[in-house]
């Protein structure tokens, strides 16, 4: 069996971002949400550790999610697989994926395809005449490494193939891919197998809608396997090395899905902004994790909202660190207490009333200008912005508001002060406000503890094995 390292032609295509996804009536073979605690059923290779280090979470890109932790000293976060009968030449898979503590100290895989046959494939065996079998997993590196920005988690794929260059896969890094922390990704991969007799097999992938990667002259199987097929969707999140993660790794994942005859492209979280000007807004701040939504992939961009939603709002722009003390009466029944607290305590919010908040009184977009400028804490000596707010309470706060960039107005020297403020409104504003507190891409990862450790690494668990 020959074996070819290093000749696969490699290449680069960067396309316009995707607003929408794509319109493909793709036909989906695996289609799994994390919905609820039977996300395993129907799945090979269940083991304990992928039920005690996961949890369905409520934070997921459209409804709930599933939340994978490599615990410090530990290798396997996931690993179960999608059995896919029959077993296609040619499948696009697609997920999203966001990292919530992720600076891990060495590389490892992410879900992908396979043809697992044998004990090949996988474990540092690669495949033989006698051991067919493939896999085209994701790969993440360390922070920073690989040619992405400081802090930016590199991607790739994990491919084990004929002719491989060593015992353990390839990595094929996409140039200039990366993960940010904290940030929803759509990570997308096409995989057609050669022809048995020739290397005529390809690999694609794309990032948030965005071809970054594209090879081919693959032989994922040699002459006379044509029985070796695509297999499996595996849903892996591994570190991998020889020694265990020196510290925890934590992300979620969602919308897992499987194509045999089409790519399926990357979800919309909302079904009702597509004819609001505020979409690109709402799709932002859903990506940064900072909008749940009205319900079940429902913004409401329309809707107004109240005090008490815009304080859990700022919370979670700024992770503010908790408080004992209540500061209102009227907010022991809301939702929203520990938020409003939060934000009292910074002197962020002020009440309406001596003691009170009003948390379900509907918001005005003076108030927000208001709870923005103190957040930022902005600069009031700033030119006269408006002619509609002249001797308004919140005059100065909406001319530093204005003079952050943050608000254009309502109309040519309009802020429309005691107007309620939408859904689509807010969003917008946040999106600015997050961007002054944190300039967008700059969400890193910390400086991951020191690897590999000294001495010789560990005899692994069979539980923890590939």
């Amino acid at each position: 069996m020959s074996r070819r390292a290093g000749s696969l032609l490699i290449a680069m295509v960067m396309a316009g971002s995707l607003v929408a996804p794509l319109s493909v009536s793709a036909k989906i073979v695996v289609q799994e949400g994390f919905e609820d605690e039977a996300w395993t059923e129907g799945m090979i290779d269940v083991r304990s550790l992928d039920l005690s280090r996961t949890a369905v979470s409520p934070g997921g890109f459209a409804g709930n999610g599933l939340e994978v932790v490599i615990p410090e000293g530990g290798f396997r976060g996931l690993g179960p697989m999608n059995r896919l009968e029959p077993a296609p030449r040619e499948a696009w898979y697609r997920y999203h994926v966001r990292l919530l503590h992720w600076n891990a100290a060495f590389k490892g895989k992410l879900p992908g395809l396979a043809g697992l046959y044998s004990s090949s494939g996988r474990g540092c065996i690669p495949p033989t005449e006698s051991r067919p079998g493939w896999s085209a997993r994701g790969l993440f590196g360390p922070p920073g490494t690989e040619g992405v920005p400081a802090g930016q988690i590199p991607i790739g794929t994990y491919l084990y193939h004929v002719d491989q260059s060593g015992t353990c896969g390839d990595d094929l890094w996409w140039p200039g891919a990366s993960l940010r922390q904290g940030r929803w990704h759509c990570i997308e991969g096409h995989v057609e197998l050669n022809d048995p007799w020739a290397r005529n097999g390809t690999f694609q992938g794309w990032l948030d809608g965005q071809l970054r990667f594209s090879t081919d002259g693959i032989a994922y199987r040699s002459p006379g396997e044509a029985n070796i097929r695509i297999r499996h969707m595996w849903h892996n999140v591994y570190f991998g090395g020889d020694w265990p993660t020196p510290n925890r790794l934590d992300l979620i994942i969602d919308q897992v899905a499987v194509s045999t005859d089409g790519r399926i492209g990357c979800m919309d979280p909302f079904q009702d902004d597509n004819s609001s000007l505020f979409r690109p807004a709402l799709t932002e701040l859903h990506a940064r994790g900072l909008l749940f939504g009205c319900g079940y992939r429902l913004a409401c961009p329309d809707r107004t909202i109240t005090r008490g939603e815009a304080a859990a709002f700022f919370h979670r722009v700024m992770g503010l660190p908790a408080t004992t003390k209540d500061f209102f009466r009227d907010d022991g029944n809301s939702r929203f207490q520990n938020a409003i607290n939060r934000l009292a305590a910074e002197g962020i919010v002020r009440g309406c009333a001596a003691r009170a908040f009003c948390p379900d009184r509907l918001l005005t977009r003076a108030e927000f200008a208001a709870m923005a400028v103190r957040a930022l804490s902005l600069s009031r000596n700033v030119p006269n912005a408006f002619g509609d707010d002249n001797g308004h309470w919140a005059e100065s706060a909406i001319d530093a508001f204005d003079a952050a960039g943050i608000t254009r107005g309502c109309a040519p020297d309009s802020f429309c002060p005691d107007r309620r403020l939408t859904r689509g409104e807010a969003s917008a504003f946040f999106v600015r406000v997050d961007d002054l507190m944190q300039p967008l891409g700059q969400a890193s990862a910390p400086t991951p503890p020191s690897y590999p450790p000294p001495g010789d690494p560990p005899v692994k668990p069979p539980e923890e094995q590939d």
